[in-house]
């Protein structure tokens, strides 16, 4: 396994995307524990800008810390997990492409694949199952700890196990054991906070309704909650949502998109994303009905004004892109 050839360096910087969720969290901390594994004395970190509440439950509950802090201090060796875009990652671009880079990803293959010595990068369900097929093919039985993060990024990036496959609960049923599958669910299963509630109404109440060839197309916009708030609005009935959140602080626009099967069995939304994304100088991807894109954003504008051109935009290249799909 060419994954080896990497695992007997001094230190290491693990990486995690923005607001990393359960299946981020429980690849960087298995990828952790095989690196030890192979070499203890390595110093090897988690970093991830911001972690998502569920996620916190789920660190809690195993008793892991990962350091959440922008732009940290990388080691000559880094991995990165769960994370198909640049964007994605509050890390210094310039001295990420000095280091020795690999990367673990369950997305659809992006740039950011090209900057890597290595990268493991298949279309599973979650990026835990390739960190489980690896410990299989290792002949590693991981740790109670490692098999509980692991599963609930499982059944977190699988939506409670509506996306598994055949191989998602072969893998579930090699990690159960000691492990009440109850619990998992239990750690993931928490209320939405206040604000995620209010996102989800503003972008209701914000929504903008387009028909296309028998689609109901929502546009809408938020502060924050963008991907909960795309997914929420199908949810409810749309066929294909996109929501833009500008954050002018951090000089950033963010699109999340969701859609249903009826969509993306004409267009795959992680393509479609990252092809908007570089029409905004940006950077996009994501899987077959979730996607989403991080591009800057031009303060000299208006957030009114940015958020109508982008969400133009997104419809625009949608439904050029779903004529070209049916032709």
């Amino acid at each position: 396994m060419e994954l080896l050839n990497y695992l007997n360096r001094d230190s290491y910087t693990i990486l995690c995307h923005h607001n990393a969720d359960p299946d981020a969290i429980a690849s960087a901390i298995a990828l952790k524990y095989l690196i030890n594994k192979y070499n203890p004395n390595a110093d090897c970190k988690i970093y991830a800008d911001s972690i998502s509440k569920v996620s916190k439950n789920v660190l809690n509950e195993i008793n892991e810390a990962i350091f959440v802090e922008s732009y940290p201090k990388l080691s000559d060796t880094v991995f990165i997990v769960d994370t198909s875009s640049i964007n994605q990652l509050k890390v210094n671009e310039e001295e990420l492409k000095k280091r020795e880079v690999i990367l673990i990803d369950h997305h659809k293959r992006t740039d950011l694949a090209d900057m890597c010595k290595l990268a493991i990068i298949k279309e599973y369900p979650s990026t835990s199952e390739i960190l489980v097929d690896i410990f299989r093919e290792l002949n590693i039985y991981p740790p109670k700890p490692v098999r509980i993060a692991l599963l609930c990024g499982i059944v977190y990036d699988t939506k409670h196990l509506k996306l598994a496959n055949a191989q998602t609960f072969e893998r579930i049923s090699y990690l159960l054991k000691d492990i009440s599958f109850n619990k998992i669910l239990g750690m993931l299963n928490l209320e939405s906070d206040y604000s995620k509630r209010t996102a989800h109404l503003k972008a209701c109440s914000r929504m903008v309704l387009k028909e296309f060839d028998g689609l109901n197309i929502a546009l809408s916009h938020v502060s924050s909650h963008e991907a909960s708030c795309a997914k929420t609005l199908v949810s409810i009935g749309a066929d294909l949502a996109f929501v833009v959140a500008v954050r002018k602080k951090e000089g950033e626009i963010r699109v999340s998109a969701r859609c249903r099967k009826n969509v993306s069995r004409y267009i795959h939304l992680g393509e479609l994303m990252e092809k908007i994304a570089k029409k905004l100088n940006g950077s996009g991807g994501g899987h077959s009905e979730a996607g989403g894109l991080n591009a800057p954003y031009d303060k000299k504008k208006k957030k009114e004004e940015v958020i109508k051109e982008v969400l133009n935009l997104c419809y625009k290249t949608f439904v050029e892109e779903y004529k070209k799909a049916l032709k």
